[in-house]
C-alpha cells in the first residue's frame, strides 16, 4: 500500500547511500526532486520521469549523484557557522 512516511523513507536511504559512498572515497550531491520546478510548465519531478521514463504512478523524491571530489573540503569552523538560520525548539 501507499506509506504516509514516504518522503522520510526516502530521506533515510538518500543519507544512507551518501554515507556509504563517502567510506568508498566517493563525493555525493543531493538534487531536490520533490515540490521543484524544472520550467514554469513542468515539475522537477515529471521532468525526471519522463527523461528516465518512469512509470507515472512512482513518486520521485530527489537524485543523488557520486563522483569522485577534486578537493577536500575542510569543514566550517563553529564560530563561521551562521547560527542565527537555525532554528530551535527554544529559538522559533
Amino acid at each position: 500500500g501507499d506509506s504516509d512516511v514516504w518522503v522520510e523513507d526516502c530521506s533515510i536511504a538518500a543519507i544512507v547511500m551518501q554515507l556509504a559512498g563517502c567510506r568508498l572515497g566517493l563525493g555525493s550531491c543531493w538534487i531536490q526532486i520533490r515540490n521543484r520546478s524544472h520550467s514554469s510548465s513542468m515539475s522537477a519531478e515529471d521532468y525526471v520521469k519522463q527523461e528516465l521514463d518512469l512509470p507515472e504512478d512512482l513518486l520521485v523524491e530527489c537524485i543523488i549523484s557520486f563522483g569522485y571530489p577534486d578537493e577536500a573540503k575542510r569543514p566550517l569552523a563553529a564560530a563561521d557557522l551562521e547560527w542565527n538560520k537555525i532554528l530551535t525548539a527554544d529559538r522559533h
